[in-house]
């Protein structure tokens, strides 16, 4: 593993680190976090059997000659056997006490949720995702069915489906106000961002629309999760760097434009292409437009991150949906806890988007649950040496714990490096130092000539027709 202040495995204990991720990641995971997960990764020590380290350590003395050598060497062979079969004993007794105090069968598997009111909510929407079609689905059906999983299904489908299409229509009726081509992608994006980021009213429509705003009270969803939530920000006009993404994705969808989420460390934005080939960030948090090198200066981007394209990139539509089966999982979590269900929706979310740092993140964080689990019941004091090796004791139990081992490595491999809250923070609110908002100004600029350009390209084609 790769010593850049990514995970690494000590040698002398079991140390708790409790790193969170935004997404949303958040992208739960990143959403992280996908995004805002409490990710606890132990630091787990190398296990040796007791008594094994004379033959693991070559003796620095030098052999002797003669019937002592022949009897030292003997002795040595002796003490060999009598280690190995004593060591078999122990093995074997804990094996027998393990079977014997859980009725002949292990509790290796964390105890199941599925029982717990409101958990057959999500059990339902997984069963409906993955009847999906992967590359045509609908962002704002799938997301609802999610959010409303975790209120037991007491959302209203239908006044959701209403306020969407309302907001879409005053977003396409302030286009024809300013005549703006509708069939125009850089065009409905730049309306989709002031309808973000400016105060706006239509004619006809009898309210006045406002900006939305970040939420700085729990915005990564610790203690309300709701806080992570379309539905939440649609009611307060308030969101994250979660709600907000999804919710410009949910109205580019009812356009009929198109647009994409992008991750970067306990962040989510959105990225669109012009017509003539140029990317935009949008910055909905700030009300920005952000140049590429500005995510980058975090500081939390590795070249492995960038190299394993797990930041910065335009999620396709399966890549999206795997995002969105790490934001079931990660809802579940926060209302329950881990189990089986956590893990067959993270894997789903796995095999449709493998390098998915949020989905990995989860995954790590479920298979040290199970193994603290597991230490736990049985009976296992890591805080000494020799309660830590009694898990050599047990087969399954040091196979858990060397997924969660091989879990890490994935994730210190795929380029992640850990970005503090204070960090984060300033990270966010670095966009308002003055170069930053020259960019920001810069690229809206570029925006509104090319807006205006289609404009007057609109105005032509309608004198033409008359």
């Amino acid at each position: 593993m790769k010593n850049n202040n990514n995970f690494s495995v000590l040698q002398n204990s079991f140390k708790v680190i409790f790193i969170v991720l935004s997404f949303a990641t958040h992208m739960n995971g990143q959403s992280l976090p996908t995004p805002s997960l409490p990710i606890i990764v132990p630091a787990v020590p190398t296990l040796k059997p007791q008594g094994m380290d004379n033959f693991l350590t070559p003796s620095n003395t030098p052999p002797s000659s003669g019937s002592n050598y022949q009897n030292q060497q003997n002795q040595r062979i002796m003490d060999e056997v009598n280690q190995n079969e004593k060591l078999r004993e122990q093995t074997m007794q804990g094996i027998q006490a393990d079977i014997a105090q859980f009725g002949g069968t292990p509790l290796y598997d964390l105890p199941s949720w599925s029982t717990a009111p409101g958990a057959e909510h999500y059990r339902s929407v997984f069963d409906k995702m993955l009847a999906v079609n992967v590359d045509n689905y609908s962002i704002k059906d799938i997301n609802f069915q999610i959010e409303n999983a975790y209120f037991k299904n007491q959302l209203s489908k239908e006044e959701f489906d209403r306020n969407i299409k309302q907001t879409a229509d005053f977003i396409l009726a302030k286009m024809k106000d300013r005549n703006l081509d509708k069939n125009s992608n850089t065009a409905k994006n730049f309306m989709l961002f002031e309808f973000f980021t400016q105060p706006m009213e239509v004619k006809g429509f009898k309210e006045k629309h406002f900006p939305i705003k970040y939420d700085f009270e729990d915005y990564w969803g610790r203690e309300n999760w709701a806080k992570m939530f379309v539905t939440k920000l649609l009611k307060t006009n308030t969101g994250q760097c979660h709600s907000m993404p999804l919710l410009y994705l949910i109205l580019a969808e009812a356009i009929n434009a198109e647009a994409y989420l992008a991750i970067s460390p306990n962040h989510s934005y959105i990225k669109f292409q012009d017509e003539k080939g140029k990317w935009y960030n949008l910055e909905l948090t700030n009300g920005m437009l952000t140049v590429p090198s500005f995510i980058l200066n975090n500081g939390y981007i590795t070249a492995e991150a960038i190299q394993n394209k797990i930041y910065m990139q335009n999620l396709t539509k399966q890549q999206l949906l795997s995002q969105f089966y790490t934001d079931l999982a990660s809802g579940y979590v926060h209302k329950f806890g881990y189990d089986e269900f956590v893990e067959n929706v993270i894997n789903k979310a796995l095999e449709l988007y493998p390098t998915s740092i949020n989905a990995n993140m989860v995954k790590a964080n479920l298979n040290t649950e199970r193994l603290q689990y597991v230490v736990k019941t049985l009976g296992i004091d890591t805080t000494t040496q020799q309660g830590r090796e009694k898990i050599l004791n047990y087969p399954h139990a040091v196979e858990i714990l060397k997924q969660m081992q091989i879990q890490y490595k994935v994730i210190d491999e795929l380029g992640f490096q850990y970005m503090p809250a204070d960090a984060y923070e300033r990270w966010l609110g670095s966009l308002k130092n003055e170069k930053n908002k020259q960019d920001s100004e810069r690229e809206k600029e570029q925006l509104k000539r090319l807006s205006k350009a289609l404009k007057n390209s609109n105005n032509k084609i309608n004198k033409n027709k008359t």
